[in-house]
């Protein structure tokens, strides 16, 4: 499976600022995906429609906030490093960036 682990990655918005972690996991065979703030929040994200494509992981999320919205997103996962989106309805682009597997 790809990019297993945690990853930690810059954010920037005007929510929030700051080191955000997502962590790949594996459940039943099928990916199981979280996320974490450096505060230890974790922010109420689901994941699903999850598909592979190369060295891209990517799907659709819902947050309790955004009731009826799916927020399409994308990580590429890349020598050791990764980069990626969520493309927030009212919010816009939050880019994932700078991302390195810290476990």
């Amino acid at each position: 499976m790809l990019g297993l682990g945690k990853w930690k990655f810059t954010v920037a918005t005007r929510f929030y600022s700051g080191d955000a972690f997502l962590i790949v996991g594996e459940k039943d065979g099928a990916y199981d995906l979280r996320t974490e703030l450096a505060s230890g929040k974790k922010p109420d994200f689901r994941f699903n429609k999850l598909r592979v494509e190369g060295n891209t992981l990517a799907g659709m999320a819902q947050h309790s906030l955004l009731q009826g919205h799916s927020i399409p997103f994308s990580v590429t996962f890349e020598d050791g490093a990764a980069n990626g989106f969520l493309d927030v309805p009212m919010v816009g682009m939050i880019k994932l960036i700078n991302g390195e597997k810290v476990g």
